[in-house]
């Protein structure tokens, strides 16, 4: 990421929001901690927090991103000196979908990894993980997933790489095939009826 001074740079905090994101970014993982915050109902909660080589600013992890993270590397402290790729993707809050950030994959990776996310109260959905972008440069642009509409019936998955399409299970709504990629070019796949 850009530490390039602007007006919406003035007011960011120590952690990286999925708000700055205009793509997919990599950055170079510097060191892993347990950081204790306060909640805004009171009490502590103890969060993982990432930093990086390319910023001062870090990144405060969730238990899906902790996930796909020990799917690349299975010993936390194998992370530790590698690249790991990011990126904004509008992600379940509550009731809401807001935007968040979603490990996407790393350049240092030689071939797609499907990682199982498991979340309480909540349904395991396979995440495929990608070898991104291998320039320089800490940013690659990607373009964004393409929206899911709400559908009626059966739904199926169209490849937006190669356009292979295929049937989603019986029981899939919309919402649980967000992020899934496919499995010959590991492109997103977009939901249709």
């Amino acid at each position: 990421m850009t530490e390039k001074l602007t007006w919406d740079s003035l007011n960011l905090g120590d952690y990286i929001s999925a708000a700055e994101f205009t793509g997919q970014v990599t950055m170079t993982i510097a060191g892993i901690e347990r950081v204790d915050f306060e909640k805004e109902k009171g009490g502590h909660e103890k969060r993982g927090v990432v930093s990086f080589k390319e910023t001062d600013r870090r990144w405060v992890t969730n238990k899906t991103n902790v996930q796909l993270m020990r799917a690349i590397w299975p010993e936390m402290e194998g992370a530790i000196g590698h690249r790991i790729t990011l990126a904004s993707e509008m992600v379940a809050f509550g009731a809401e979908k807001v935007p968040g950030i979603r490990v996407v994959g790393s350049p240092e990776m030689t071939a797609p990894i499907n990682a199982i996310v498991k979340l309480p109260r909540k349904k395991a959905r396979t995440v495929r993980l990608v070898p991104t972008v291998r320039s320089g440069g800490s940013i690659a642009s990607a373009p964004a997933p393409a929206p899911v509409a709400p559908t009626s019936g059966p739904l199926t998955l169209r490849c937006t790489g190669c356009g292979v399409t295929v049937p989603a299970s019986v029981d899939a709504t919309a919402d649980d095939l967000v992020g899934v990629c496919c499995n010959e070019c590991g492109a997103d796949m977009a939901v249709s009826s």
